[in-house]
């Protein structure tokens, strides 16, 4: 059996996240899982910010606003010197400053869960379950040829057997959701063993740590050698330890510990399994671990507190290091998430890396298959993801290195002083405070490249081009409802010129908005297809700072506000900045927070994952026109 696709693409949060855009662009793309149904408990389960921010965008984060547990605080407990523990202190997440989102803790079943039917809802495409790649090749004398399909691969179709792994001992019968009960039943595309050769475009490896499409590439994963085995679980606590439900670190006498608070009454427990907490002996035999093992090393360090468990959802024994390909990349063969790079639970970094990575590679992807930009625009995956990949291995480095340093002080019998273990619960606190902007997602350090122009700063100067466009809460000027702007930039695979259009009151500013007008329209009808409505690839939306009942629709120029014979006036471009009555958030203060002059206003492009691309004067239609020149190529007539 053959067949020729555009895009082949692996499972898991990564995969699913190049999925989505593939959804939203219309590519015919196939999904490939080894294992016969979806996730349901277990494995990643830490959001951050920024990937809540996004998950909004796609239309699903208040699911997991109502599902997961949300951190805001994480509590730090050590020795007391008599025997027991006593709590140290707290760390305060200071992110709702900024970000409409803070961290919510939610099993990574119920994400794929939430990312599927995203998928579902606006394409045909799903997830093949029960299939693997065999053999992959690759034509190099292919590659320059947009039309052609230098990739071969052959996938296997398996049995249930091979498709299940093996049950998990000691945990409870799972009860899923009513939305995750289909995806029980195991499905399969064609009868087991049919073997397929398949051609494709470009592939997608998003298999994991242990990567069978690194492998076939022969790719390395460069990095420690020094791993660390952690015993981790998730099961109903029977405690009387005070901060069970807050996420919290114990650094006691007889070990570390860390736990974080869960949906319901879960609980996970992350555990070093060897008492120098760092160094895995080369005789330490992984499989020998088991539930009571970890119950019982649990039940030592949580001493003098009480701890035990009837019901255990999941649990694993993993062994961890810090990795990174050199290449995320040979010819159109991309790999993604896990596959690039590995480093240790305590951060809580890997998922939103993972889904991250897949947002930023798929929409450019979807945009050079559907020819409407140049392959070129996928180099910025590498340069914009892998840089980043580096630091978060950086930033576990120092944050593990804490650990390291209380084990050897173990290890050679050291009497550490108050003193010191102050300063050291204080560097810890201090690591966490510079680098919980990077850990939220809230800095990208994206570099100049075609979607990047780093250019001028002096019309927006709290807004840096190649970071995310900060968040802000914003009127609709038709009907004064206040929107967050992470909802309202919805991830659609369409960019964004922001018409800052200042304080519209003004004649002054007013002329500006007409005079711009039709050029932008004649900009937008250089690249948007003949069949297509005008805002299909770059949508216009204008964000004024007047408050909205001193200003009327009608005020504002076609190009936001836009007719239809059927649907009538669109009313979702025109937007204010100002106060609202029945909204305490809603603040009228986003143009202080962007740093934008709420006289004059300013111009800004966001891309289709609302990263700042470019930004100007409001009048600077040749600007705009010559970045988007560097993108798209122009539609014939």
């Amino acid at each position: 059996m053959t067949g020729s696709i555009d895009l082949i693409i692996g499972a898991g949060p990564s995969g699913l996240a190049v999925a989505y855009w593939m959804a939203q662009y219309g590519i015919n793309a196939r999904i490939i899982d080894k294992r016969g149904t979806k996730l349901f408990r277990g494995h990643a389960d830490g959001l951050r910010s920024r990937t809540l921010e996004l998950f909004d965008s796609m239309g699903f984060a208040h699911r997991v606003m109502e599902e997961g547990y949300h951190a805001a605080a994480f509590m730090f407990w050590r020795p007391d010197g008599k025997g027991g523990l006593q709590r140290t202190g707290q760390q305060q997440s200071s992110i709702h400053a900024s970000s409409p989102y803070r961290m919510a803790l939610l099993t990574q079943g119920r994400i794929e869960r939430f990312l599927l039917d995203a998928i579902r809802g606006t394409s045909s495409l799903d997830v093949e379950r029960g299939v693997i790649g065999e053999s992959l090749s690759y034509d190099e004398s292919l590659e320059n040829d947009p039309q052609a399909y230098p990739i071969t691969v052959q996938l296997r179709t398996l049995s249930e057997a091979e498709a299940t792994p093996a049950p998990i001992p000691g945990t409870c019968p799972y009860h899923p959701a009513p939305d995750d009960r289909d995806d029980l039943i195991q499905k399969r595309k064609h009868e087991v063993g049919t073997v397929e050769t398949i051609r494709a475009k470009y592939l997608i490896g998003c298999d994991g740590a242990h990567s069978w499409t690194r492998k076939q590439l022969n790719i390395p994963f460069e990095g420690s050698h020094l791993d660390h085995i952690w015993g981790v679980m998730d099961v109903v606590p029977i405690t009387d330890f005070p901060d069970i439900r807050w996420p919290s670190s114990i650094d006691g006498p007889h070990g570390h510990l860390l736990m974080i608070t869960r949906e319901g009454n879960i609980v996970r427990l992350y555990v070093p399994l060897q008492e120098d907490d760092e160094v895995v002996a080369d005789s330490f035999d992984r499989s020998t671990v088991t539930l009571d093992m970890l119950r019982e090393r649990v039940k030592k360090i949580m001493a003098p507190y009480d701890f035990d468990f009837k019901i255990c959802h999941w649990w694993a024994a993993y062994q961890v290091g810090r990795r990174l390909t050199p290449t995320v990349n040979k010819g159109r063969m991309y790999l993604v998430g896990d596959a690039v790079h590995t480093h240790s639970p305590k951060i809580g970094l890997g998922m939103n890396m993972s889904i991250q990575d897949g947002l930023n590679l798929g929409w450019k992807l979807g945009l050079v298959l559907k020819g409407m930009a140049s392959p070129s625009i996928l180099d910025t995956y590498a340069s914009e993801r892998h840089q980043l990949a580096q630091k978060v291995l950086d930033f576990d480095q120092r944050w593990g290195s804490f650990f390291l340093k209380k084990a050897k002080q173990k290890q050679q019998g050291l009497v550490v002083s108050q003193k010191e273990q102050d300063e050291m619960q204080a560097a810890m606190q201090e690591a966490f405070v510079e680098n919980e902007l990077f850990a939220e997602g809230h800095v990208a350090f994206y570099k100049a490249s075609p979607l990047v122009h780093k250019g001028s700063t002096a019309m927006a100067t709290h807004l840096v081009a190649g970071e995310r466009f900060p968040a802000a809460l914003i009127r609709n000027q038709a009907d004064g409802q206040p929107w967050w702007t992470t909802r309202l930039l919805k991830s659609d695979g369409r960019f964004r010129i922001l018409l800052l259009a200042g304080d519209v009151r003004r004649q002054d500013q007013q002329s500006c908005l007409s005079a711009i007008s039709d050029r932008l329209t004649e900009l937008l009808k250089r690249f948007t297809p003949p069949e297509q409505k005008l805002d299909s690839v770059i949508e216009v939306k204008a964000i004024h700072s007047a408050p909205v009942d001193e200003v009327e629709l009608s005020d504002f120029p076609p190009i936001v506000r836009q007719f239809d014979e059927n649907e009538g006036w669109d009313y979702s471009k025109v937007w204010s900045d100002s106060e609202c009555f029945w909204d305490q958030q809603c603040k009228g203060n986003a143009y202080e927070l962007w740093g934008v002059d709420r006289s004059k206003g300013a111009m800004v492009v966001l891309r289709p994952d609302q990263h700042v691309g470019w930004m100007g004067e409001l009048e600077d239609v040749a600007g705009v026109t010559e970045y988007f020149e560097g993108i798209f190529h122009e539609v014939k007539p």
